[in-house]
């Protein structure tokens, strides 16, 4: 570290560079810190191109009305540099149009070695908010300035253990709600997928609604809570019972050795893996976004029939309104596609093991369908069982039915997963060939038919899985019309 400050003080003797905010407040903190954030006085795009040429790294323009810029380092403890331009004529009016009284600190970069002599308070409460570790607005545009900074509030404190928001922070947070419309789709989402990736999100929920951050960044929470209350078992109607399944999502997420000994490793890996989502968004939280929202359609699908209430196809509705959702977000395609099936086949997991009796047929057919989304889709019906259990509206023989048939099915995919793969003993173009078939849906479910067939040990090579083909094709030419 002392190094990589040396070596940007080499090049800096032109320009008066300070160390401020988050940076100098985890070094005071003594936290670990993965960003160095830098202002200078003038020429910032020359000075950060300066610093990206001299370190070897990846520079890109974060702001260029604002001029702040960020170097992406490699094989570094250090993540990002972020250089920005004075917000204002001196170091001293910059930091007082920063966000919070713990970050509207600087010190001389020059001075890195014994920083804590020449630390630059700008506010008066920023010592004192350090110590109690209290996140408190900086003055009263905090949030009319940047109203994401609402959001990096609630963020803050899920990632910094002990923290805590100033009453006077969360009264303006609630005063300047309705402009958390104004801030871009996608720096909204990123952050709130920030915040989603806490394991303590349901208790930070709470108090987010409460402000009316929720309702401000998605209309349909709002719907949830009108949604008339006699159509659902919990007191508090559909938003209680989403919350509750929500809670349940992030209670099994963290205890998924408890409710999956077995599979506990392959299941950490799975949610937590760096797999290539949108910005912040893992499977974990994309889970819980979910598990919020897998219910939304039902106020619309609600209909009393023989004194009984019905939802019918309210996993169908409910799928497309959250595509919707999250297309307004500018949420990545992989991210939408696996939300809706999750959302769409919720009850799915319920009406496969509720007979007590899964073929391995139907098993097939359910992973096959699912894919890789299967273990999020089994961990989302779990929670929705799980909503229910301070109302008893199951019997504990019910519930702890529900979780065997969960862990059986998780246990079945991962035997399957990690099972050598079967050697393809025909493909589509050999089916196309044979019998004179266009490309088209039927050719994958033929093919599927193959499979399951190949893997009851009923085909064992290609004659076999061309005799299977033929005795599908009436089945399937009428189904297809073709």
């Amino acid at each position: 570290m002392n190094e990589l400050i040396k070596k940007i003080n080499s090049i800096s003797k032109n320009y008066d560079v300070y160390a401020v905010g988050g940076f100098v407040r985890d070094l005071l903190l003594k936290l670990k810190y993965k960003d160095i954030d830098l202002v200078v006085s003038n020429d910032a795009l020359k000075y950060a191109k300066k610093i990206a040429t001299a370190l070897k790294s990846k520079l890109i323009i974060l702001d260029e009305d604002t001029e702040v810029y960020r170097v992406i380092l490699k094989d570094c403890d250090i993540s990002n540099i972020d250089i920005s331009l004075f917000n204002s004529k001196t170091i001293e009016e910059d930091l007082q149009n920063r966000d919070f009284t713990i970050n509207a600190i600087a010190f001389k970069l020059k001075y890195f070695e014994n920083f804590r002599e020449h630390i630059i308070f700008s506010n008066k409460n920023s010592l004192v908010d350090l110590k109690s570790k209290t996140f408190n607005v900086i003055s009263e545009k905090t949030f009319k300035t940047d109203p994401l900074r609402m959001l990096r509030a609630f963020r803050f404190i899920s990632e910094f253990t002990g923290f805590k928001l100033s009453s006077k922070t969360l009264l303006k947070i609630k005063q300047n709600a309705r402009l958390i419309k104004t801030v871009a789709p996608e720096r909204t989402r990123s952050e709130f997928f920030r915040i989603l990736s806490a394991q303590n999100f349901s208790e930070l929920f709470k108090t987010m609604d409460a402000c009316g951050l929720l309702s401000g960044i998605f209309p349909e929470i709002e719907k949830m809570k009108k949604a008339k209350k006699r159509y659902y078992y919990h007191p508090g109607g559909l938003f209680e019972h989403s919350f509750d399944t929500l809670k349940s999502t992030e209670n099994i997420l963290i205890n998924l050795k408890k409710y999956f000994p077995e599979n506990f490793i392959e299941l950490q890996e799975h949610f937590y893996s760096e797999e290539a989502l949108s910005e912040n968004v893992t499977r974990a939280s994309l889970l819980k976004f979910a598990a919020l929202f897998h219910d939304n359609a039902k106020p619309e699908t609600a209909k009393f029939e023989n004194g009984k209430i019905h939802f019918f196809e309210h996993e169908d509705f409910g799928a497309n309104k959250l595509r919707k959702i999250m297309r307004s977000l500018k949420f990545g395609k992989k991210d939408i596609e696996t939300a809706t099936i999750l959302v769409r086949h919720h009850m799915r997991p319920s009406i496969l093991t509720r007979s007590n009796i899964v073929t391995k047929k139907a098993m097939m057919k359910f992973f096959r369908d699912i894919g890789d989304d299967t273990p999020d889709l089994i961990v989302l019906s779990m929670s929705d069982w799980h909503s229910y259990k301070k109302l008893k509206v199951f019997s504990p023989k019910e519930l702890k039915f529900q979780e065997k048939s969960a862990k059986d099915l998780i246990k079945k995919y991962y035997e399957l997963k990690n099972t050598k793969p079967l050697f393809k003993v025909i493909n589509g173009n050999i089916v196309m060939r044979k019998f004179r078939l266009k490309s088209g849906p039927w050719i994958g479910e033929l093919l599927s038919f193959v499979n399951e067939a190949q893997f009851d040990g009923k085909v064992l090579n290609k004659n076999d899985a061309l005799k299977l083909v033929l005795s599908k094709l009436t089945y399937i030419k009428k189904k297809y019309r073709i």
